[in-house]
Parts: structure tokens; C-alpha cells; sequence
């Protein structure tokens, strides 16, 4: 009798380390995820090193839809760079300064940092279609 509920406690055990790894997986991965709670925790040396890095990631992707090998995707970058066709066309200190004006708003918190550079970016641009719903 004993033993059974050891085993019954093994597997319920077992059981929900499972469930909840495999919640933790179906998060996608952190920097998908991370929010104004998250941004309002970073210093403001991280904040621009945060910025930074969105924003060269965002103009790698850019030029790397269009072009498939480094020298092209260089190329694409300057060229992006030269004609202002840079989705995020704007400096870091201007989308810091926004992202923290727009965590400044509680209800904004849970919402992915993702989100709120197209927001930012959409009022910056005055084109509300880039805005996510």
C-alpha cells in the first residue's frame, strides 16, 4: 500500500514537471515576450542597449527579406539606410524616450515590447496602419 502511494506520488510528480515545462515552451521565447513590466525593471543603459539591438535587428530583417547572401544584404542596408526606407526609420534616444512614455501607462504594461515600437513607430510616422489592434 505503501509503495502505491509513493508511486502515485512519483507520477503526479513527474506529471506536472512535464505540464510545466511544456507551458514554459509554448511561451515562445522570452524576448517575444518581453513586456513593459520587464522594460521598466531595465536601467536606462540597458534600456539603450535594448533599443539598439531592436532596432538592428529589425533593419537585418529587413534587408535580409530582400537579399540572401551578406553582400547583398549589406548592400540592402545602405541602401535602406540612404533613401530613409527603414521601417524604424528613427534614432534609439527617440524610441527609448517613446517606449517609456508609452510603459508609462499601466494598461500597457502586459503588452510585448514588439508592440510597442510599431505603436510608437505608427505615431512617429503618422501612419496609423502600422499600428497593431
Amino acid at each position: 500500500m505503501a509503495v502505491a502511494r509513493w508511486w502515485w506520488a512519483l507520477v503526479i510528480a513527474a506529471g506536472s514537471l512535464a505540464a510545466g515545462s511544456r507551458i514554459r515552451q509554448d511561451r515562445g521565447p522570452d524576448w517575444l515576450n518581453f513586456n513593459g513590466s520587464d522594460w521598466r525593471r531595465l536601467e536606462p543603459d540597458a534600456q539603450w542597449a535594448y533599443v539598439e539591438g531592436f532596432l538592428a535587428g529589425a533593419a537585418l530583417g529587413q534587408a535580409a527579406h530582400r537579399a540572401r547572401d551578406t553582400a547583398g544584404v549589406s548592400a540592402e542596408l545602405e541602401q535602406l539606410r540612404r533613401s530613409g526606407g527603414l521601417r524604424l526609420p528613427f534614432g534609439a534616444n527617440v524610441y527609448a524616450s517613446r517606449i517609456n512614455d508609452y510603459y508609462w501607462w499601466k494598461d500597457h504594461l502586459p503588452l510585448p515590447t514588439w508592440h510597442a515600437f510599431l505603436e510608437v513607430n505608427a505615431t512617429l510616422s503618422g501612419d496609423r496602419s502600422d499600428s497593431v489592434p
